[in-house]
């Protein structure tokens, strides 16, 4: 087995192939003056099962290189080839709203599907993306990672964590589980056409420490007026966590002016608030697809 990193994921996949005992392939990244893509692997794969581990925090270029280095493996004799995409790219349109839309994930999962045996991804917006892929997709979950973080930081007995929406409750309710604390959803009420109010369905957050979780932080504006009114509404601290911080433009600006105490991470979408790895994760998902070949 081993180990060949993208350009995002050179720390990852380092610390993946100490982690599960195999040898990292070095390879090399270029680009030309047109802005075309050159990679190169440098060393051995024939015969051997290659995870290829690259998020893809800057999309289409990640895209690319990623088909390129598929390319260049399965040129070379891998025996199988087995994509670990942290963070994939396109996979939050899974359907159509409007007639004339591509839908993204279907698009790119046709391409995955004839150049890998199988992906392993994290925590992805939309799981049913399943379905549009002819090879194994699998799942990692790091919102354990999370809670284990602010149980080691804080005194996690004062906790409430909650979900943006009802949807993404499965996410507090894991997190919940391993702080030992209760969880709720936020459920946005509209007091007129031009004011809401967002609170927690169940739960008083007053004089609590509140841990809010989700999947995906883009632009912030949301999360900013939930800690606002989190804050207004007595919670004694106030920290958002996500798996992929995209943090687009000011957003982590928006955060912290909103009253948020602490912003955190994970290197499934890599960002200066990173702090939390998801190398245990991928080293168990590859370990356990390796002992069921």
């Amino acid at each position: 087995m081993l180990i060949v990193s993208g350009s995002n994921s050179q720390n990852l996949a380092h610390k993946v192939s100490k982690l599960t005992n195999s040898k990292l392939i070095r390879t090399e990244f270029k680009k030309f003056p047109d802005g075309e893509l050159y990679v190169k692997i440098n060393g051995s794969v024939e015969g051997e099962d290659v995870f290829l581990i690259n998020t893809q925090n800057n999309q289409n270029e990640s895209i690319i290189e990623t088909i390129l280095l598929c390319d260049a493996l399965n040129d070379e004799g891998a025996r199988s080839i087995n994509l670990v995409i942290p963070y994939m790219a396109y996979a939050r349109q899974d359907k159509k709203f409007k007639d004339g839309e591509s839908i993204s994930i279907r698009a790119l999962a046709k391409v995955y599907s004839t150049i890998c045996d199988s992906i392993f991804i994290i925590n992805p917006h939309e799981k049913d993306i399943c379905s549009f892929f002819d090879v194994p997709l699998v799942y990692g979950d790091a919102v354990p990672e999370i809670a284990k973080y602010i149980a080691n930081k804080y005194d996690g007995s004062n906790f409430v964590v909650l979900s943006p929406d009802k949807g993404a409750i499965r996410m507090a309710k894991v997190a919940s589980n391993i702080l030992n604390c209760p969880y709720d959803y936020l459920e946005k009420t509209r007091i007129s056409p031009t004011e809401i109010s967002i609170a927690p369905k169940n739960l008083d957050v007053k004089d609590k420490d509140v841990l809010i979780i989700d999947d995906i932080i883009s632009t912030g504006g949301t999360v900013a007026t939930t800690i606002k009114m989190l804050k207004e509404q007595g919670a004694k601290t106030v920290i958002a966590s996500c798996i992929h911080p995209v943090l687009i433009g000011d957003a982590l600006n928006k955060l912290f002016d909103g009253g948020a105490d602490e912003v955190i991470g994970t290197d499934a979408y890599l960002s200066e608030v990173s702090i939390i790895s998801v190398d245990n994760i991928v080293a168990d998902l590859i370990n356990k697809h390796i002992n069921n070949i």
